[in-house]
């Protein structure tokens, strides 16, 4: 009897402490005739605290195989699994997410306008300007406001444009340049700490 089973990459579990493997993986078929594999035990939690636990497909099919010694298994998923335990799912109060969220975007705004003007004056930009007034208009001046106030337009509306954000709402379906950086970040986090939980199972 073959059996598929798609275990997850990362699973978020709370306060639950025995976990099963409808938990951590979709299978297909889940339930036959005498056989429920949803129920299946892999992993029961001791410790009612915060923390990562690591489960690879071989602790997956052992736990399968001891209960049905004659099913056949194929994964179609991920080969290492980290499961992160929290011992409660209370939310952060909304007062401290919202001084996070400004105190970021007031960095972040100050940091970028800094990068900007540090950049232009680097490219000598102010001049530029001043040239670009002088070849059009045959006038000379310090603020050629006709070129500086469209060109600070375009540099927000560039900006808005490239991270394909507006406020709550998004300019199209495709993830923003942070989206895909911050799930890079996390999938390089979640290697680095399945790596290291081999490494402790190898003794090193």
């Amino acid at each position: 009897m073959q059996i598929y089973i798609k275990p997850y990459k990362n699973t978020k579990i709370y306060k639950k402490k025995k976990i099963l493997l409808s938990d951590i993986a979709e299978i297909a078929p889940a339930n036959l005739k005498d056989i429920s594999l949803e129920d299946i035990l892999i992993l029961e939690i001791k410790e009612d605290k915060k923390q990562n636990y690591h489960i690879s497909i071989i602790d997956i099919i052992k736990a399968i195989c001891e209960k049905y010694p004659d099913v056949n298994i194929v994964n179609v998923g991920e080969k290492d699994i980290m499961i992160e335990y929290l011992p409660d799912d209370k939310k952060e109060n909304p007062l401290i997410t919202f001084l996070k969220v400004v105190s970021v975007c007031l960095i972040l705004f100050a940091g970028g306008g800094i990068a900007i003007m540090t950049f232009h004056t680097d490219s000598a930009l102010p001049d530029v300007l001043i040239k670009l007034n002088e070849i059009f208009t045959g006038t000379k001046t310090d603020r050629p406001y006709w070129i500086e106030i469209p060109y600070s337009i375009g540099i927000a509306v560039g900006i808005i444009v490239f991270f394909n954000h507006f406020s709550s709402k998004k300019i199209t379906d495709d993830p923003t340049p942070i989206e895909v950086e911050m799930d890079s970040y996390a999938d390089s986090i979640e290697k680095c700490i399945i790596n290291s939980f081999i490494e402790k199972k190898r003794g090193n």
